[in-house]
């Protein structure tokens, strides 16, 4: 029995156990799809696959068909397909992909302590079907391997794959500035210009392979109205004379001052970036690459959460990077924060499962968004402040390639 516990409380075997529930997860998914000929695909991966087949027929995404991902995000949607277009067949190696891309987030988390794996695996249950009808978990292992990397003072390879996240989905360009944290204005202008060379030529390939077109993406989302799963379309459905729309491939609200609370949001998602980097940076000089840390997730979760674009899987993004900070000793109340992160997550795949309500429950739905979004920013709060034991867990590991393992 003491055996079994001391094998419990190392992070490689409670990675390799994780795995196995992950890998469960999708064999449950898996066994689901294939038990009858009525069960077909997510939604999400058959547009995935659509992608795939269009592009393997010879058609040019952005001007042949509407792409609205950057370029190099085709590569993850294209892999599956190298296996078969077949639908069952795309859906069984897109998610044996992401299950990959799983278990190398896992093998990082372990090389950091049992806490930081224990959460994310707890995190990535929680979500369910989730990971693997999204190909979210390509710029998450790029953002959380680069966050590892930068933690053992190898900020320059962190620069490459938090650009190369960036070429893929974009939202982890907002951990660069984090890169100048403890470190001279030349290192970090250096670090800036490989994560920008980095992004920009995961672009331009796009533009050289699909034309100019390729660039579309960038403008996208902008004059789309607001998710219904994001703050201004919460605060809309709680005024009069809102209504809900299919638009954009998603359902959004609009209503008499939709466009304004959507450009109030927008100033309050770049406020909250500005807030995370700015905490995180005050309180980082005693320990610089924690605090650059914090500061990843704290800038990952706020641009994550305060946008006018909130699906469910954007809550899976900050997931590891919370996880090595609570790893690091990172978190005040590291309790009541994982707390309400999970209860977030939980009330957050239940409404991804109950899009049905939004035509047949409407307040149904909009009381348990509107407890889902509440959770948020006390969530958010917390992830500001800092505790002692951050600096005193840095300082005490100061030697030993950083007192990462």
């Amino acid at each position: 029995m003491r055996k079994e516990r001391g094998y419990l409380r190392h992070p490689g075997f409670l990675s390799v156990l994780f795995a196995a529930a992950h890998a469960l997860v999708l064999l449950v998914l898996t066994l689901y799809l294939y038990s009858s000929d009525a069960h077909e695909p997510a939604f999400q991966v058959e547009i995935f696959r659509d992608y795939a087949r269009q592009l393997f027929s010879g058609e040019i995404p952005y001007s042949g068909f509407p792409y609205e991902y950057p370029p190099l995000s085709l590569l993850v949607l294209l892999l599956p397909g190298l296996a078969s277009t077949g639908g069952k067949a795309y859906a069984t190696a897109f998610g044996l992909e992401m299950l990959l891309l799983d278990w190398t987030i896992l093998y990082v988390l372990s090389r950091v302590g049992l806490r930081a794996v224990a959460l994310y695996g707890v995190g990535f249950l929680l979500f369910w079907r989730l990971p693997f009808i999204r190909h979210d978990l390509g710029p998450v292992a790029a953002t959380t391997l680069g966050a590892y990397l930068l933690l053992r003072g190898r900020g320059t390879w962190a620069a490459v794959l938090w650009g190369l996240g960036g070429a893929l989905k974009l939202y982890p360009m907002v951990a660069v500035p984090a890169l100048a944290f403890g470190t001279s204005l030349v290192e970090a202008l250096k670090r800036w210009a490989v994560a920008a060379v980095v992004f920009v030529g995961g672009i331009l390939w796009g533009v050289l392979a699909f034309g100019p077109e390729a660039t579309s993406f960038l403008g996208y989302h902008a004059d789309r109205p607001a998710m219904i799963e994001s703050f201004p379309a919460n605060v809309l459905l709680l005024l009069p004379e809102a209504e809900v729309i299919h638009s954009y491939g998603s359902f959004n609200v609009v209503g008499p001052l939709a466009e304004e609370l959507v450009r109030l949001f927008g100033v309050l998602q770049l406020l909250a970036i500005g807030a995370a980097l700015l905490f995180s940076y005050q309180t980082s000089r005693p320990a610089p690459r924690m605090g650059a840390l914090r500061a990843v997730a704290a800038t990952t979760f706020a641009f994550a959460a305060f946008g006018k674009v909130l699906s469910p899987h954007f809550l899976l993004w900050p997931l590891p990077l919370l996880a090595l900070v609570a790893g690091m000793g990172g978190l005040r109340h590291g309790r009541t924060t994982w707390a309400l992160y999970f209860a977030a997550i939980v009330l957050t795949t239940a409404i991804n499962e109950q899009y049905w309500t939004i035509s047949e429950n409407l307040q149904y739905f909009t009381a348990m968004l509107s407890v889902r979004n509440l959770l948020l920013l006390p969530l958010f709060v917390l992830l500001l402040l800092r505790p002692k034991q951050a600096v005193e867990h840095e300082q005490k590991n100061a030697e030993g390639d950083e007192g990462v393992p």
